[in-house]
């Protein structure tokens, strides 16, 4: 009886022991949702090469996977392969488990040659050679003793380095070390209380994936409407694909904590002989080409391949995809919910339509800036203006809906042939606000702003005079709107022959000339000077 109660005692003592040294692997998500979340830089059309980098990299999803995994009872290390390879390992959650997890962990160890190599150091392996001239094969048993930088192996007849007899030679290894895995994984330690099948739901963030708006705006023969068109373009700039996945989009800018993401780590093989049977003029790290096992030739990798590329120019005759995303609101945010799965594969860029409004009016104006810190002298030539659109983002306007920040381009149609007229960034646009479409600069119309009157008014102001000539040489008549900048102190309009109004934190007046007209519009500021 002692005998047994011992025996009893010393298995339940040893079957966590035991347990504790079982892997239970969930090969791959059976369902995948994602979120996506903008990193809030701009378009990536107006971003530097390091800066589209940057964006991509600091794009932000959260991903919520669907797994089902059969729990023996007992610790166990349970392993979540193929998850993100931008995880962040402390934002990980795992919903379902019979009890709470031990212990978390991310592998970032992917099995690559120099993996292999880097884990088979002092254990057996195969040296297979083949014979240049008969064709036939070789092998003979050795004991990997260096690598992956230098390939050293004790066989019978001694210490041989690998890839420097000039023959083919691969290394054959019985199995994958443990703790490789050819994806990333996340893996924890549980302790299941009764066996079972369980469901279970990881979610975690990642980066490397990140989205915007972009717009095609076709302008109306009759140039007081347009359609504007808009499509959430998806960018995945990371290795990992997501599948069928249902998806939304966050619009807002979010309060971000730098983290530190560890990326998969993937080793090359490298050789480091002796050319010309000389051990005078080493050349360590000469790449060379030889097997590992079953894998490919082991040269080193290529480069990683670049981030996906910019959104291409949209086509005014890109056919409209019906039903549209879905817009709501998330608190401070505006949520954009695609109509069905989609599938973002690694390195890809894709687009979906969420806004398609026809008879959306606009205002178009020829814009002159006029700044305080320029002396404006009488010789100075006339300069084009700016072409400015004007649109409000309300309903009774045509449009009024949220427009997510993003890039515009502009087309406008000659007969039935589309051409491109401008692009232009634009900003998240709140329902209510008036939006600017800066999109080139005016032909056959001039503007020459000329300071005409400097003198002082009193001991810290300065009154100054300005007039500008504006010239309409179109056969249409055009609006010219002419901005004042007031950012300097003391500033105050003090003769003007219109009232003017602040657009875009500048003084502005709006000024309306026939075909063939031109007017001198004369007015006057004071500021500190």
């Amino acid at each position: 009886m002692l005998l047994r109660s011992a025996l009893a005692a010393l298995a339940l003592l040893c079957a966590p022991a035991m347990a504790r040294a079982e892997v239970i692997a969930s090969p791959a998500a059976e369902a995948v949702a994602v979120t996506l979340y903008r990193d809030g830089q701009g378009p990536v059309q107006t971003l530097s090469p390091w800066q589209k980098q940057q964006a991509f990299e600091k794009g932000l999803i959260l991903v919520g996977e669907t797994r089902t995994v059969e729990l023996p009872a007992g610790r166990h290390t349970l392993r979540f392969d193929g998850v993100a390879e931008g995880l962040i390992p402390q934002s990980a959650a795992i919903e379902g488990l019979p009890s709470g997890a031990v212990e978390r962990n991310y592998d970032y160890a992917l099995l690559s040659p120099g993996t292999l190599v880097e884990r088979s150091l002092g254990k057996p392996v195969k040296v297979v050679r083949t014979n240049r001239e008969t064709g036939r094969q070789s092998s003979v048993d050795a004991t990997l003793l260096q690598g992956p930088s230098g390939l050293m192996v004790q066989t019978a007849e001694g210490v041989e380095v690998l890839g420097c007899s000039g023959g083919a030679e691969r290394l054959v290894f019985d199995r994958a070390p443990e703790g490789l895995s050819s994806k990333p994984s996340l893996s924890a330690e549980i302790d299941v209380p009764m066996a079972g099948r369980y469901a279970l739901t990881l979610t975690y963030l990642a980066i490397g994936v990140n989205w915007q708006a972009d717009y095609v705006a076709t302008l109306n023969p009759d140039g007081r409407t347009l359609d504007l068109l808009g499509w959430l373009t998806l960018m995945n700039s990371s290795g990992t694909s997501f599948a069928d996945a249902p998806t939304q989009l966050v619009a807002g800018k979010l309060q971000r904590v730098p983290v530190n993401i560890i990326r998969p780590r993937v080793v090359p093989v490298r050789r480091d002989c002796w050319p010309m049977d000389t051990t005078t003029h080493g050349q360590p790290g000469m790449a060379g080409a030889y097997d590992v096992g079953a894998m490919p030739a082991m040269a080193p990798p290529p480069p990683p391949p670049p981030p996906p590329p910019p959104p291409a120019e949209l086509s005014v005759t890109a056919m409209r995809r019906a039903p549209l995303a879905a817009q709501s609101d998330l608190g401070d945010y505006k949520l954009y919910t695609l109509p069905e799965p989609v599938t973002v594969a690694a390195r890809q860029t894709k687009q979906m339509a969420f806004l398609d409004e026809k008879g959306v009016r606009y205002q178009r104006l020829y814009v002159a800036l006029v700044s305080p810190w320029n002396d404006y002298r009488e010789d100075q030539p006339a300069r084009p203006p700016q072409v400015v659109l004007r649109l409000d983002n309300k309903a009774a306007q045509g449009l009024g809906k949220p427009l997510p920040s993003g890039a515009l381009s502009v087309m406008e149609t000659i007969g039935d042939v589309p051409a491109f007229a401008g692009e232009q960034a634009v900003r998240d646009v709140a329902v209510g606000e008036p939006v600017d479409l800066a999109i080139g600069w005016g032909m056959d119309v001039r503007t020459r702003p000329r300071l005409v009157e400097d003198k002082r008014a009193n001991k810290t102001t300065v009154r100054r005079t300005y007039e500008i000539d504006l010239v309409n040489s179109k056969s249409i008549p055009v609006t010219f709107e002419i901005r004042h900048d007031p950012n300097v102190q003391f500033f105050k309009v003090v003769s003007e022959p219109s009232k003017h109004d602040i657009r875009q934190g500048q003084v502005a007046w709006r000024v309306t000339l026939k075909p063939g007209e031109s007017r001198v519009f004369r007015y006057a500021v004071r500021h500190a000077g």
